[in-house]
């Protein structure tokens, strides 16, 4: 018990790694490494059972495996508003759409 958490918090380790040196690549733009590392990160992930954090998961396009940088490989709209706000986040390498709710913070006065 003790050998697999050691593992997983290795492979956590590993991943965020990963994911900062595939977002190094792409901002200098090897976006094939980029890739690469990427689906590096997610086998290891995968291999060691373990949830990337929410910013690594929200953070590559799930199609073509790129690092979404906004202006670079990411485009983000606002869509709708009142209580039906999204996030619209579109891969501008493959079209891969992606959209968030956003959550309405406290009570609005009339």
């Amino acid at each position: 018990m003790n050998r697999e958490k050691y593992i997983r918090e290795i492979a956590r380790e590993r991943v965020i790694l990963l994911y900062k040196y595939s977002v190094e690549r792409a901002r200098e733009g090897d976006f094939e490494l980029a890739r690469r590392y990427i689906e590096i990160m997610l086998k290891i992930a995968g291999k060691a059972r373990i949830k990337p954090p929410r910013y690594i998961r929200r953070g590559y396009c799930r199609r073509c495996h790129i690092p979404l940088i906004p202006g670079l490989t990411l485009s983000v709209r606002v869509r709708g508003s009142g209580k039906s706000s999204r996030l619209v986040y579109r891969c501008l390498q493959c079209g891969w759409v992606r959209r968030y709710m956003i959550k309405a913070s406290g009570r609005r006065s009339s």
